[in-house]
């Protein structure tokens, strides 16, 4: 397809190897580029842009650049910049994109040139290129190449037309390349707060979780795919938004939370108050409502709050700033558009009764210590875990030898008796680490009791995974 475009005293003559569709999406892109042509151009410029998704944006699409480009900025850039150094100059612009193989495949040129295309091949030419290139392989080696396919395809489409186009090559005076590569996802959230004379950087790392449901109680398991992930994935409007998981110390309510996470398929956001938390007056408030904003805006991930027990109830909180800080919270987990949120808490009881209400947290996990059956599992998990030789029988061993341990207590109980027998877990060995340790059993079984009251007593939807006593003997 050839169209011919006029534009002052300049005229455009656009030619599409592949059919150009017209696209709002484009325009910024187009904006983006269009800052190359501000000043008069001195030397060769080399820009990449990242795009998002950039292998889904159809060459159809991104060629609409072209015209977009030619129509308006490339003429009045000539106008207005090129006219006082050489009124004769032209612009040749081109999109390709770079396929698998490396090679280039030229889709839509442009020549804007003033008056008729006599004497082009005699004009200098400011070249453009924008280039769809997600893995990077466009060299500068590669210009003079694009240029010249760009001006034989525009010399035999416009002669074909009755226009007048010289075939002898015209003399680039500059390069713009413009390559538009893939976005990578970044694995942070990025605060900028301007404070006075000084600004404030806040990094939220982004991470994979680490483990899936197979690492949880079977007990937990199917309760856990039935109202919170198959919910969740089905993009369902009764689906959970909000989930506590409360147990004693070390019984796995990390790994549960990154369990689900996994099942959902989404990456996890930690955050800390130590990542947001100021001395300065009024600041923390500002940093803790620009993360969460940020957050919000987060479709694959979910919000770990680790330890939330600095979240306690107004009546109780030390400083007006904590107030403030749990107010926040409050109003965060009342919005609609936020992502999945999981508290971890050792101590619900000292939580604000507001901020564990449905409709905030939806979804109250309980996890005790682990039944005899889940310890040989944990006992085995962790030996494959460290790459440690555990045979099934030396795993049951492991499990009559610890109840009332918690799964970090398991883990370390493995790792000891690997060290003394220096990576193969004999019975010796086990016994020898089982005798490190110092549990009180009584202690545990009172601990037991409180979170069965508390399961008996809370007002919302639980999942228990509180084993009785003689489960875990």
């Amino acid at each position: 397809m050839f169209t011919p475009l006029k534009f002052g005293k300049y005229k455009v003559y656009v030619v599409e190897a592949t059919p150009v569709r017209p696209s709002i999406r484009i325009m910024g892109l187009a904006n983006i580029i269009v800052k190359n042509l501000r000043d008069p151009i001195e030397i060769n410029i080399r820009q990449r842009i990242a795009v998002k998704n950039i292998k889904k944006i159809d060459d159809s699409e991104l060629g609409y650049l072209i015209y977009l480009l030619s129509s308006s900025a490339v003429p009045y850039y000539l106008q207005n910049y090129l006219q006082r150094y050489d009124p004769h100059s032209q612009c040749v612009l081109s999109y390709a994109s770079i396929l698998k193989d490396g090679s280039i495949q030229l889709n839509v040129a442009a020549l804007v040139t003033r008056n008729d295309t006599r004497f082009t091949g005699k004009r200098p030419t400011v070249f453009m290129a924008i280039v769809k290139d997600p893995k990077k392989k466009f060299r500068l080696n590669m210009v003079q190449q694009l240029y010249k396919l760009s001006w034989n395809l525009l010399e035999y489409k416009l002669s074909k037309y009755g226009e007048d186009v010289d075939s002898l090559l015209a003399q680039r005076i500059h390069n713009i390349v413009v390559q538009l590569v893939s976005k990578l996802e970044t694995n942070n959230i990025d605060i900028v707060i301007p404070e006075y004379n000084e600004t404030i950087r806040i990094r939220i790392p982004i991470r994979q979780p680490q483990w899936s449901l197979n690492d949880v109680p079977s007990k937990l398991r199917s309760s856990i795919e039935t109202i919170i992930v198959k919910p969740i994935l089905n993009k369902a409007s009764y689906a959970p938004r909000g989930i506590l998981i409360t147990g004693p110390p070390g019984v796995g309510k990390t790994v549960t939370a990154e369990a689900i996470s996994s099942a959902l398929k989404m990456k996890i956001i930690e955050l800390r108050p130590s990542s947001y938390r100021s001395m300065w007056y009024g600041l923390t408030e500002k940093i803790l409502e620009q993360a969460l904003a940020s957050v919000k805006k987060k479709r694959k991930a979910v919000l770990l709050l680790d330890d939330v027990d600095f979240l306690v109830g107004r009546h109780i909180a030390l400083h007006e700033t904590h107030v403030a800080e749990i107010t926040i919270f409050l109003r965060f987990l009342q919005e609609e558009n936020r992502p999945p949120v999981i508290l971890t808490t050792n101590a619900p009881e000292i939580l604000d009764p507001a901020l564990i209400r449905p409709g905030r947290i939806d979804v109250v996990i309980l996890m005790g210590y682990p039944d005899r059956e889940f310890r040989k599992y944990i006992a085995m998990r962790s030996a494959k875990r460290y790459g440690i030789q555990l045979e099934p029988e030396k795993a049951e061993l492991i499990a009559s030898l610890t109840r009332w341990f918690t799964h970090a207590e398991i883990d370390a109980l493995v790792r000891l008796a690997a060290s003394k027998s220096e990576g193969k877990i004999d019975e010796e060995s086990i016994m020898w680490a089982r005798q490190q340790f110092v549990i009180n059993e009584s202690m545990r079984k009172a601990i037991q009791d409180r979170l069965r009251w508390f399961a008996e007593n809370f007002q919302g939807i639980t999942i228990k995974c509180v084993a009785s006593e003689t489960e875990i003997v």
